[in-house]
């Protein structure tokens, strides 16, 4: 079929086949997206019951609209072929991402909760899935869970009533006795061909649960009877005992969820999200939840995130050492872009090495001074790349690139690094190291003893004794500090949770760590002013961590970083700056020290020492897009609208996808007074970081009673404390004063005011001009504390 053009869909590629269908990659030629269609096979067209079966699937997704079931555009037929167009995902199955090794904790939780967020969206419209299983489940590039294939589900008869057609309809699909779904994942009532209702999906995600945490089936056998034996009268071994690194509060879950008597099990999925929840939220609050690592039960492995963290802090130290006496030596190299490490494997470890040699080179790069040091942020969009690193160093405007290459050979690490200079290629230094894994410990003694004798350093004493220091001596907390500071970068809600986590994680592994203290406060602070927790609850912990990472290091840039946002938030503005500004003083390289500094100074209204920090940041980091935005964000509070719409909108022609940018391009159109653009690009931000149902509300609202229709629907969804997920007073105010509602406004920012979160611009905001000659508000400026 492929090449052929089926109703108004060109077929490009086969995709595979399962869930009653044969599927297809297709270009939608209406509406120029590329889609999935799902064809029943031809030898089954003229099968009833399958036929059947196959347009249940599709009334059943069709009636689904949620960010982690797969999206159901339409369904057809074109020349006696049935298909149904769908959303096209690239990733994998959960099947293929389990592959027999249980995940680790992060993803865990985070998979487990968008499943059982899914499972109760489709059990709320009545519909049952009765075939979850791990190949029914897929896991997007991103990280995003989707339920994949309602073939098998069925309308609950209490949601549709006995006597509905459908129900007869569905009846005659599964005759009494027959039993639907993949074996081993069934419920003990499917097994027995009873009446099934929304647990039966439990039982089976159970299953799914226990797979998740322990990489094995809950019920193995080698025939379908062994199987139901075993589903009916067997209980699995208890997941603490096949993973021992997970805690007890994993097991009661799975425990519960896989309880044979259907009156004893999980009664809604609902009920299993918020036990999830739970744990989340432990873990961020400081009671993390241990789950094994993939490769915990490899003792290989775990030597060789060992040997990551040995290696990121001797070549942070040696390979820093070196570029920095070199580039000082060679005429005209002041700035150097370190490029990711390269190397010969796809293995996870290895992967590790490669990025945690290259992050610790640059953060042991960054605080030589008088060297100006590109952020990782920019340069790990360059991993895997084949462009030329000398064109890569003209592009981000440095003077020398680093280039490494790792190799593992036998039980020896073999690593080459060598500095190039961009503007004729020459090279300014090479090293090659090769130590045998049983003897790491002491290549930092020697790269720095050589590197030092041979180019004759002349550091003084406190820089060669922060270089020489190393951050942590714990493999795993490195490794969560990374991941953690990765998390930062991407800069939205779902990340600053996970970000939180692996730095809990990184102070659980080791409590003297000073940056992962700094980066727990970084992100937590953040949570609190976003709302993604209550402010109150949030800002006393982030303080709490932002002078533990500097009573453990008084010059951590990290650390002051933290304090100066932790002020800031919490509108202690005098105290604010000092800290940035020693943040700045101590690394003047890292790129997010200028791009808080540059939100403090915007807020205040000091634009021009702002547009001064931004272009900063943005020579740190170029391809950044928080800090791209963020140039145009200072001449929306500067009015100047025009400008800030056309920075917008360039970096969202960089970058389509990044949804911040929609939300400030909203906020330019709604301050010039054209609310239905305001609108239009709103909605475009909702369609990227909200769930499909609560974008159809907004357009319906919108569709119906114009712009003030959409903002009064998004007040009602952002207004309610219930919804925590969405709640933003902040964001409630500037929609009342949109509409023109001084009263509402006020009590909004009161609001605001009272509960401590996100009412730092207020001062400078466009939005609130209709409020500056009113006296509340000028007393409201005055409480809030703004400098003169």
């Amino acid at each position: 079929m492929v090449g052929q053009t089926i109703s108004h869909y060109r077929i490009l590629r086969k995709l595979g086949s399962g869930g009653m269908g044969v599927v297809y990659e297709a270009e939608d030629l209406k509406l120029g997206r590329h889609v999935a269609l799902k064809f029943l096979p031809d030898e089954l067209a003229k099968d009833t019951q399958a036929l059947d079966r196959f347009q249940r699937e599709a009334r059943a997704a069709s009636a689904l609209s949620h960010p982690n079931i797969c999206t159901l555009y339409e369904i057809d037929v074109s020349e006696d072929r049935h298909f149904i167009a769908m959303e096209l995902l690239e990733g994998q199955t959960l099947q293929q991402r389990i592959a027999g090794r249980p995940l680790d904790g992060e993803s865990f939780v985070e998979l487990a909760a968008q499943i059982a967020s899914a499972l109760d969206a489709a059990h709320n419209k009545g519909i049952v899935h009765r075939d979850i299983k791990p190949a029914n489940i897929f896991v997007t590039a991103d990280g995003q869970a989707k339920i994949l294939d309602f073939g098998l589900a069925k309308l609950a008869q209490e949601a549709v009533g006995s006597d509905d057609q459908t129900i007869s309809a569905d009846r005659n699909l599964t005759a009494p006795g027959q039993t639907v779904g993949t074996v081993a994942y069934m419920s003990p009532e499917q097994v027995e061909g009873q009446d099934l209702d929304v647990r039966t999906d439990l039982f089976s995600f159970g299953a799914v649960l226990y797979e998740m945490a322990t990489g094995r089936q809950a019920f193995s056998g080698n025939t379908s009877g062994v199987l139901f034996h075993a589903i009916l009268e067997k209980n699995p071994v208890p997941v603490t005992q096949v993973n021992a690194k997970l805690q007890p509060r994993w097991e009661e879950i799975i425990a519960k969820a896989l309880e044979k008597d259907r009156d004893s099990r999980y009664q809604h999925a609902s009920d299993i999200r918020a036990d999830l929840k739970r744990l989340r939220r432990d873990s961020v609050s400081g009671n993390a939840i241990v789950v094994a690592s993939p490769h915990k039960e490899h003792p290989f492995l775990d030597r060789r995130l060992w040997v990551a963290l040995a290696l990121v802090l001797l070549f942070a130290a040696g390979i820093g050492f070196a570029v920095y006496r070199s580039s000082t030596r060679s005429q005209g190299i002041a700035s150097v872009a370190v490029l990711p490490f390269s190397g010969s494997t796809a293995d996870p470890a290895a992967a590790f090495l490669q990025d945690g040699v290259t992050e610790g080179v640059t953060e042991a790069l960054s605080e030589m001074p008088n060297l100006k040091v590109m952020s990782s942020n920019s340069l790990f969009r360059y991993k895997g790349s084949s462009s030329d690193p000398q064109q890569i160093g003209r592009d981000l405007k440095v003077d020398a690139v680093l280039t490494g290459h790792m190799m593992q050979l036998g039980d020896t690490l073999a690593v080459n690094a060598e500095l190039v200079k961009v503007a004729d290629g020459t090279r300014l230094w090479g090293q090659r190291y090769s130590e045998k894994l049983a003897n790491i410990s002491g290549l930092q003694q020697e790269i720095v003893g050589d590197m030092s004798e041979k180019l004759r350093l002349k550091l003084n004493g406190s820089d060669k004794q922060r270089l020489g220091k190393r951050p942590t001596e714990n493999a795993e907390a490195y490794q969560a500090y990374l991941q953690g500071r990765r998390q930062m970068d991407l800069w939205n809600d779902a990340a600053w949770k996970k970000a939180a986590e692996f730095f809990q994680k990184a102070v659980d592994n080791d409590p003297t760590y000073a940056a992962a203290y700094a980066g727990l406060a970084d992100a937590v602070a953040v949570l609190g002013y976003y709302y993604d927790l209550p402010p109150k609850e949030a800002y006393p912990k982030a303080r709490a961590a932002a002078e533990r990472a500097l009573s453990l290091d008084p010059r951590s840039a990290e650390g002051h970083t933290a304090l100066g946002n932790l002020y800031w938030m919490t509108l202690d503005f005098q105290h604010a700056e000092p800290e940035y500004r020693k943040a700045i003083e101590f690394n003047p390289n890292l790129s997010f020290v200028h791009l808080y500094y540059f939100w403090y100074l915007e807020s205040l209204g000091r634009f021009d020492d702002a547009k001064k920090e931004i272009r900063i940041a943005q020579d740190l980091d170029p391809l950044a897009q928080q800090v791209g935005s963020g140039e145009g964000d200072v001449y929306y509070f500067a009015r100047d609208f025009d400008q800030a719409i056309r920075i917008h909108q360039k970096i969202i022609d960089i970058d389509p996808n990044y949804a911040d940018t929609f939300g400030s391009l909203s906020m330019d159109y709604f301050a010039k007074g054209m609310c239905d653009k305001g609108v239009e690009e709103a909605m475009k931000r909702m369609d990227l970081t909200e769930s499909a149902d609560n974008a159809a509300k907004a357009k319906k609202a919108y569709d119906t009673a114009g712009c003030k229709g959409f903002l009064l629907a998004r007040i009602r969804e952002m207004s309610d404390p219930k919804q925590w997920d969405l709640y933003f007073p902040y964001e409630v105010a500037m929609d009342y004063a949109r509409l023109g509602d001084k009263e509402k406004t006020l009590e909004w920012l009161e609001r605001c005011y009272q509960e401590g979160g996100g009412i730092t611009f207020v001062k400078v905001d466009p939005a609130f001009d209709l409020l500056h000659s009113d006296p509340r508000f000028v007393e409201l400026i005055h409480k809030v504390g703004f400098p003169q």
